[in-house]
């Protein structure tokens, strides 16, 4: 994807960040609608001044937003959403930006003829897995109103394919991770709350038995491949996993950690009751996506970590600063 105009909604935020980087380093136009309710202005800081981006602050329920920033632009990449944590404390505000707004977004991305409208959905509709490794077809069975927004969200993607002829794709991401990851409030996700935990030699809670696996992938190796799926007319019409096809467990997460800051597992890993609607176990499967694009994610896990450490310790807070901004039950 080359001298396009690409309209990036949720460019502001954790993935969207790492996509609208790219995008500009391919010499793509890009429009970035963000609320900044999730996304940050300082996940754009390197590209902030860049001569080919524009930053729209505004919202996809907002049909006026949506206009905006669809104007004649070649593709859309919509990514923006509220998360999981979310949906648990306020099921409605969630389902309204989820569902209402991607049938914004469709609508006008229809009415503007765009070339393609690139659905991120999310591995949580799966659920908790039926078989392993889950490929395409798994059933869905979302287990948060999150998940269930998401099922609802791509259901209307492929409607507006059959319906009126819109060039589609949906990704469905598995667990992300790295670099602008969240560790704030109750959009703290796992891997950065225990390495915000872990610098200030507070325990690492696992809410379970820790037993709970999922399938992580590494942020950046996502954000290349949201690009190279769109650049891939193979990929038209079909729903594709972002995964690694390995699987690893929460209880592995914290000891990767603890062992990264010289901690002891036995004394920093501690439990609590689990987390409402929380999936046991998640392990996809990359086939379709690798015989698309010709590759398969790189990042091992350990490696993936030691990254996003690295970059925890190069922001300009201190670690108690960090600690402060990170809530431990952010569902509630």
């Amino acid at each position: 994807m080359q001298n396009q105009r690409v309209a990036v909604t949720g460019g502001a935020g954790f993935l969207g960040s790492h996509v609208v980087a790219k995008l500009l380093e391919l010499n793509n136009e890009v429009v970035v609608l963000d609320d900044f309710s999730n996304g940050k202005m300082v996940h754009l800081a390197q590209v902030r001044e860049h001569p080919k981006l524009s930053i729209i602050r505004g919202d996809i329920t907002h049909r006026n937003d949506v206009v905006q920033a669809f104007e004649n632009c070649n593709t859309v990449i919509h990514l923006a959403v509220l998360d999981l944590r979310q949906s648990i404390k306020e099921p409605k505000r969630v389902n309204t930006v989820i569902v209402d707004g991607t049938m914004n977004c469709l609508e006008i991305a229809k009415e503007n003829n765009v070339e393609l409208f690139l659905n991120c959905s999310s591995s949580e509709v799966y659920g908790t897995a039926n078989y392993v490794p889950m490929d395409e077809k798994h059933p869905l069975h979302p287990e948060t109103p999150y998940a269930a927004a998401k099922v609802a969200q791509d259901m209307y993607t492929f409607s507006y394919g059959r319906t009126y002829g819109l060039p589609w794709t949906t990704i469905r991401p598995f667990n992300m991770y790295g670099p602008n990851s969240h560790w704030q409030g109750y959009r703290g996700e796992l891997i950065p709350k225990m390495i915000v935990r872990a610098m200030n030699k507070q325990p690492l809670v696992l809410f379970g038995s820790g037993e709970q696996t999922r399938d992580f992938l590494y942020v950046e190796e996502a954000a290349k491949a949201v690009i190279d799926v769109a650049n891939n007319p193979l990929s038209r019409g079909r729903t594709l996993n972002f995964c690694t096809g390995k699987e690893t467990s929460v209880k592995r997460i914290a000891e990767l950690i603890c062992q990264a800051f010289n901690l002891d597992p036995a004394e920093f890993i501690q439990s609590q009751p689990p987390r409402p609607g929380d999936v046991m176990r998640h392990l996809g499967d990359q086939t379709a996506f690798s015989e698309i694009v010709g590759y398969s994610p790189k990042v091992e896990i350990e490696e993936g970590i030691t990254k996003t450490i690295e970059w925890f310790k190069h922001l300009p807070y201190k670690p108690a600063e960090l600690l402060a901004q990170e809530v431990l039950r952010s569902w509630e």
